[in-house]
């Protein structure tokens, strides 16, 4: 194998074990704030800036109903609040309290300085690899993602399989290749 792909290999393979701990860090974060990774997925979301119901729901691929309850929750956990939007008094922006935005920084202080420690390692010209990577990497994952919840969704194959059998009730084989 080429140099080329085998580097190309270890960068897939480091990409997704680096997926995976993000996934457990994220789990890790939900769990010490006391939420579930949706609420998480929103609160990160809110980070940014306020946000109106319809906006964060959108952002967090949520429906309307959800992105409700799921406001509620964390309005009951204190870490959420509906405020007047200054610009449109008749919206309302739903905002991070300051008692979470506190427990947020007491978590994630240490992983920021490591990581600020690390990043010295990078020359310039790296970072800006890095930056130019994730940067077209998150449009390349925005981008599918629209592409996989427009696409029909294909029905699994175990339930396939049991409209497929025969009205005697007799046994039908799985197609080879399953």
């Amino acid at each position: 194998m080429p140099d080329r792909e085998i580097t190309v290999a270890r960068l897939s393979a480091a990409i997704r074990r680096y997926q995976r701990e993000i996934d457990a860090f994220d789990q890790a974060v939900a769990e010490r704030l006391g939420l579930n990774r949706t609420d998480l997925r929103c609160v990160d979301l809110l980070l940014d800036r306020p946000l109106s119901l319809t906006e964060l729901a959108e952002h967090a691929g949520l429906s309307q109903s959800a992105m409700t309850t799921a406001l509620d929750r964390l309005e009951r956990a204190g870490y959420a609040c509906r405020t007047r939007d200054p610009g449109d008094r008749r919206r309302f922006l739903v905002q991070l309290t300051p008692a979470l935005l506190t427990r947020v920084a007491e978590i994630f202080k240490p992983f920021a300085a490591e990581a600020t420690a690390e990043l010295d390692r990078y020359s310039v010209s790296e970072l800006d690899t890095l930056v130019r990577f994730f940067a077209d990497g998150s449009e390349r994952r925005a981008r599918h993602a629209r592409r996989i919840r427009t696409t029909p969704k294909v029905r699994r194959a175990a339930a396939h399989q049991r409209s497929a059998r025969p009205d005697d009730g007799s046994p039908t084989t799985a197609p080879s290749g399953s």
